[in-house]
Protein backbone atom coordinates (compact mmCIF):
# COMPACT_ATOMS: atom_id res chain seq x y z
CA UNK A 1 0.00 0.00 0.00
CA UNK A 2 1.56 3.56 -1.11
CA UNK A 3 1.62 5.81 1.68
CA UNK A 4 -1.91 7.84 1.48
CA UNK A 5 -4.26 4.83 1.86
CA UNK A 6 -3.94 4.52 -2.11
CA UNK A 7 -2.76 1.32 -3.41
CA UNK A 8 -0.23 1.04 -6.28
CA UNK A 9 -2.58 -0.80 -8.62
CA UNK A 10 -5.39 1.86 -8.02
CA UNK A 11 -2.92 4.45 -8.95
CA UNK A 12 -1.33 2.24 -11.73
CA UNK A 13 -4.95 1.90 -12.96
CA UNK A 14 -6.14 5.62 -12.99
CA UNK A 15 -2.64 6.18 -14.60
CA UNK A 16 -3.59 3.70 -17.53
CA UNK A 17 -7.17 5.11 -17.58
CA UNK A 18 -5.14 8.12 -18.50
CA UNK A 19 -3.02 6.74 -20.57
CA UNK A 20 -5.84 5.49 -22.59
CA UNK A 21 -7.97 8.32 -22.26
CA UNK A 22 -4.96 10.66 -23.69
CA UNK A 23 -4.20 7.69 -26.34
CA UNK A 24 -8.03 8.12 -27.95
CA UNK A 25 -8.47 11.64 -27.95
CA UNK A 26 -5.03 11.91 -29.88
CA UNK A 27 -6.50 8.96 -31.87
CA UNK A 28 -9.71 10.58 -32.99
CA UNK A 29 -8.91 14.00 -32.30
CA UNK A 30 -5.05 14.06 -33.50
CA UNK A 31 -5.55 15.05 -37.06
CA UNK A 32 -8.29 17.58 -36.98
CA UNK A 33 -6.39 18.94 -33.76
CA UNK A 34 -3.64 18.96 -36.24
CA UNK A 35 -4.93 19.84 -39.12
CA UNK A 36 -6.29 22.96 -36.67
CA UNK A 37 -2.51 23.71 -35.48
CA UNK A 38 -1.35 24.11 -39.21
CA UNK A 39 -3.95 25.62 -40.47
CA UNK A 40 -3.33 27.92 -37.33
CA UNK A 41 0.28 28.12 -37.64
CA UNK A 42 0.12 29.02 -41.83
CA UNK A 43 -2.27 31.48 -40.62
CA UNK A 44 -0.18 33.14 -38.07
CA UNK A 45 2.35 33.09 -40.47
CA UNK A 46 0.60 34.07 -43.04
CA UNK A 47 -0.34 37.28 -41.02
CA UNK A 48 2.98 38.10 -39.52
CA UNK A 49 4.09 37.85 -43.41
CA UNK A 50 1.61 40.06 -44.28
CA UNK A 51 2.54 42.57 -41.22
CA UNK A 52 6.30 42.32 -42.13
CA UNK A 53 5.64 43.47 -45.54
CA UNK A 54 3.07 45.89 -44.54
CA UNK A 55 5.41 47.00 -41.94
CA UNK A 56 8.17 47.46 -44.79
CA UNK A 57 6.12 49.36 -47.30
CA UNK A 58 5.09 51.68 -44.20
CA UNK A 59 9.14 52.09 -43.30
CA UNK A 60 9.48 52.94 -47.39
CA UNK A 61 6.16 55.43 -47.26
CA UNK A 62 7.83 56.96 -44.51
CA UNK A 63 11.24 57.11 -45.96
CA UNK A 64 9.62 58.19 -49.02
CA UNK A 65 7.52 61.17 -47.58
CA UNK A 66 10.36 62.23 -45.30
CA UNK A 67 12.70 62.99 -48.44
CA UNK A 68 9.53 64.51 -49.84
CA UNK A 69 8.89 67.24 -46.97
CA UNK A 70 12.97 67.89 -46.87
CA UNK A 71 12.88 68.54 -50.88
CA UNK A 72 9.40 70.55 -49.71
CA UNK A 73 10.75 72.87 -47.47
CA UNK A 74 13.48 73.90 -50.50
CA UNK A 75 10.72 73.99 -52.67
CA UNK A 76 8.98 76.18 -50.35
CA UNK A 77 12.13 78.41 -49.87
CA UNK A 78 12.79 78.64 -53.38
CA UNK A 79 8.99 79.62 -54.60
CA UNK A 80 8.95 82.31 -51.25
CA UNK A 81 12.29 83.97 -53.36
CA UNK A 82 10.58 83.23 -56.47
CA UNK A 83 7.18 85.31 -55.54
CA UNK A 84 9.37 88.05 -54.03
CA UNK A 85 11.11 88.41 -57.08
CA UNK A 86 7.88 88.55 -59.38
CA UNK A 87 6.25 91.27 -57.04
CA UNK A 88 9.54 93.21 -57.02
CA UNK A 89 9.54 93.05 -60.48
CA UNK A 90 5.57 93.76 -60.81
CA UNK A 91 6.10 96.98 -58.21
CA UNK A 92 8.96 98.15 -60.26
CA UNK A 93 6.76 97.89 -63.47
CA UNK A 94 3.77 99.45 -61.60
CA UNK A 95 6.22 102.32 -60.74
CA UNK A 96 7.40 102.90 -63.93
CA UNK A 97 3.73 102.79 -65.80
CA UNK A 98 2.81 105.41 -62.82
CA UNK A 99 5.77 107.86 -63.60
CA UNK A 100 5.38 107.35 -67.12
CA UNK A 101 1.95 108.19 -67.07
CA UNK A 102 2.61 111.30 -64.64
CA UNK A 103 5.07 112.44 -67.43
CA UNK A 104 2.36 112.21 -70.09
CA UNK A 105 -0.18 113.66 -67.57
CA UNK A 106 2.58 116.78 -67.29
CA UNK A 107 3.41 117.53 -70.89
CA UNK A 108 -0.25 117.36 -71.94
CA UNK A 109 -0.82 119.98 -69.51
CA UNK A 110 1.86 121.95 -70.57
CA UNK A 111 0.45 121.88 -73.86
CA UNK A 112 -3.01 122.71 -72.59
CA UNK A 113 -1.42 125.70 -70.54
CA UNK A 114 0.26 126.84 -73.93
CA UNK A 115 -2.35 126.56 -76.08
CA UNK A 116 -4.97 128.64 -73.05
CA UNK A 117 -1.86 131.39 -73.11
CA UNK A 118 -1.95 131.13 -76.85
CA UNK A 119 -5.59 132.01 -76.68
CA UNK A 120 -5.54 134.43 -74.10
CA UNK A 121 -3.09 136.12 -75.73
CA UNK A 122 -5.05 136.13 -79.08
CA UNK A 123 -8.44 137.37 -76.87
CA UNK A 124 -5.88 140.27 -75.22
CA UNK A 125 -4.99 141.01 -78.71
CA UNK A 126 -8.50 141.31 -80.08
CA UNK A 127 -9.32 143.07 -77.37
CA UNK A 128 -6.25 145.20 -77.88
CA UNK A 129 -6.98 146.36 -82.05
CA UNK A 130 -10.96 146.53 -81.18
CA UNK A 131 -10.47 148.64 -78.49
CA UNK A 132 -7.33 150.89 -80.82
CA UNK A 133 -9.88 151.01 -83.44
CA UNK A 134 -12.97 152.53 -81.25
CA UNK A 135 -10.64 154.74 -80.14
CA UNK A 136 -8.97 155.77 -83.19
CA UNK A 137 -12.72 156.20 -84.71
CA UNK A 138 -13.23 158.40 -82.35
CA UNK A 139 -10.59 160.32 -82.84
CA UNK A 140 -10.99 160.80 -86.32
CA UNK A 141 -14.73 161.40 -85.88
CA UNK A 142 -13.60 164.33 -83.49
CA UNK A 143 -10.39 165.64 -85.26
CA UNK A 144 -11.59 165.17 -88.49
CA UNK A 145 -14.21 167.61 -89.93
CA UNK A 146 -16.29 167.58 -93.21
CA UNK A 147 -13.65 169.41 -95.32
CA UNK A 148 -10.98 166.94 -94.34
CA UNK A 149 -12.85 163.96 -95.37
CA UNK A 150 -13.42 165.36 -98.53
CA UNK A 151 -9.62 165.75 -98.91
CA UNK A 152 -9.21 162.69 -98.09
CA UNK A 153 -11.70 160.69 -100.35
CA UNK A 154 -10.64 163.28 -103.70
CA UNK A 155 -6.67 161.84 -102.54
CA UNK A 156 -7.44 158.37 -102.69
CA UNK A 157 -9.46 158.97 -105.54
CA UNK A 158 -6.68 160.38 -107.70
CA UNK A 159 -3.95 157.95 -106.24
CA UNK A 160 -6.66 154.76 -107.69
CA UNK A 161 -6.52 156.66 -111.29
CA UNK A 162 -2.96 156.94 -111.47
CA UNK A 163 -2.86 153.65 -110.80
CA UNK A 164 -4.67 152.27 -113.90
Amino acid sequence: MAPGGESIWSILTKFLNFAVLVGLLIYFLGKPLKSYLAKRHDTVKTQLEESQKALSEAEALRTQYQEKLAKLEGEIEVFKKQTIQEAEAEKKKIIDEALSFATRIREQASLTAAQENKEVARRIKEEISRLTIDQAEKLVFEKITQADHDKLVEDFIVKLRSMN
